[in-house]
């Protein structure tokens, strides 16, 4: 009977070996469709018998009711399949083919999902695609392809700044040119689009960068820009502009100078954190970029990839805390709610008491830590991890070598293709050397290849073949 592959072929099944009827056929259809436990169970029994009663052996029954059983995890109907074939071809054709054009529909397409975007900016990474900040001179309303390997944020996706605000920044920059200041921007804008929170996230987001001042220095002139362009349209409504005010708007500008900005920039670690909380991402840099290496060897996997877990999976998660909610439970003790971020995604994790009670001192917005817990797939769509223990992540800036770390079992690197890998290392050349750890049953071996095989640790095409060959989770 080999593999049932659509839902149709288990309804033919039912119907010639268990008897079923049409109608009780399609219940196990709709049973294997949806998962439902409950339905299956009542189908069982009528299965068995009617296969015992057509002169189907007993253990032929049982298996092809295992097979039924099974089906749920993958089967669909043939319509079904052929349509999500189609999409599966027609992706990947784009994928292949106009890789920016595609990353860039793709992350528009889950803009609003604040989960999703930082999963796939470093998958536009991995494909060797830049994203870009948001630029008011640059940017569309959506993400948007500006260069062969580079994609531009999206101004909807910054924090507080609506469709049609958008719409008339890009409007406005059509007619009038590109925006020259935050004192030319507020001008420019209409406040009862654009208020101080959305002007703040464009600042905050990069947006305005393109203007040449620094982030902190516009965030300390916004107060005097935005009062001067309402005094402005206030003197207009009223009929009141000034012989100044009218010859300004015919030369396109403004006749005095705007006061100058001179505030040097925010440290990084305040710069960043401004990027994350205007487009809910780091854009220009990371907190973990520095040592992205040496969390991936102490981690079960990244953020992005939890969602593929089983309820209830064992793992070991790193990154940054984010945002710290503190409850108290109905026995009056505490417990907290942590958002732990790393370079692709992001994860609640429920702390549960007796771990909070060990690692209140240093589970703090903007703490490094390693977390170890159990997925939790129940409840809302959303994944989370329950803590059974927490512990500081500490870098080792000297751990951060300029290298190319290679982990894989023993008798995979010993049945690969020797003469491949070594082309394959001499034909991406660099300066990092690379690094072979071989897990075997004694432990771990560490082999460092000869500087004749140094390579290019950031590139795509290198780190792609390395994971063809060995696993997804072999490259560090």
């Amino acid at each position: 009977y080999s593999v049932a592959v659509y839902q149709e072929q288990l309804m033919q099944i039912s119907r010639a070996l268990a008897g079923f009827p049409p109608a009780r056929a399609d219940d196990l259809r709709k049973a294997v469709g949806k998962k439902d436990k409950e339905l299956m169970a009542s189908l069982r029994d009528e299965f068995v018998q009617g296969c015992l009663d057509s002169g189907t052996d007993a253990q032929v029954a049982d298996d092809l009711w295992g097979l039924c059983e099974a089906a749920g995890d993958y089967s669909f109907n043939k319509s079904h399949a052929a349509c999500y074939a189609l999409v599966a071809y027609r992706t990947a054709y784009l994928k292949a083919n106009h890789p920016a054009e595609y990353m860039a529909a793709v992350l528009t397409s889950v803009m609003d999902t604040k989960d999703r975007v930082p999963f796939y900016v470093s998958a536009c990474s991995d494909m060797g695609i830049e994203v870009l900040p948001p630029d008011v001179n640059r940017s569309e309303s959506g993400f948007a392809v500006t260069g062969e390997k580079e994609i531009r944020f999206g101004l909807t996706a910054v924090k507080g700044v609506g469709e049609n605000a958008v719409h008339a920044l890009i409007e406005e920059r059509a007619s009038g040119g590109p925006y020259t200041s935050i004192w030319d921007f507020c001008r420019r804008m209409d406040p009862a689009q654009l208020n101080k929170r959305a002007l703040e996230s464009l600042i905050r987001g990069g947006a305005l960068d393109c203007t040449g001042a620094t982030r902190a220095g516009m965030l300390d002139s916004l107060p005097a820009a935005m009062a001067q362009a309402v005094k402005r349209r206030t003197d207009q409504a009223a009929g009141q502009e000034s012989l100044f005010g009218l010859l300004e708007d015919a030369a396109g500008g403004s006749l005095d100078a705007d006061p100058p900005i001179t505030t040097p920039e925010m440290d990084k670690d305040e710069l960043l954190a401004g990027e994350k909380e205007a487009i809910g991402l780091f854009v220009s840099s990371h907190p973990l970029a520095d040592c992205r290496r040496q969390l991936r060897r102490l981690t079960s996997m990244t953020l992005g990839e939890v969602g593929q877990c089983a309820d209830g999976q064992a793992v070991t998660l790193g990154g940054l805390v984010g945002a710290v909610k503190n409850i108290t439970t109905k026995r009056g003790e505490p417990m907290a709610f942590v958002r732990l971020d790393d370079l692709e995604g992001s994860i609640e994790v429920v702390v549960v008491p007796q771990v909070l009670t060990a690692a209140r001192e240093f589970l703090a917005a903007d703490a490094l830590v390693l977390i170890t817990g159990r997925i939790d797939q129940k409840g809302d769509d959303e994944t989370k991890l329950v803590a059974q223990a927490a512990e500081p992540f500490v870098p080792d800036p000297a751990d951060e070598e300029d290298r190319l770390l290679l982990e894989v079992e023993a008798a995979r690197f010993a049945s690969a293709d020797m003469d491949m890998l070594k082309k394959l290392f001499t034909d991406h050349p660099g300066e990092a050397c690379v690094i072979v750890s071989l897990r075997t049953p004694e432990g771990e071996k560490r082999i460092r290849l000869g500087s004749e095989y140094q390579v290019d640790p950031s590139d795509h095409g290198l780190l792609a073949s390395l994971k063809s060959m060995f696993g997804e989770r072999a490259v560090a």
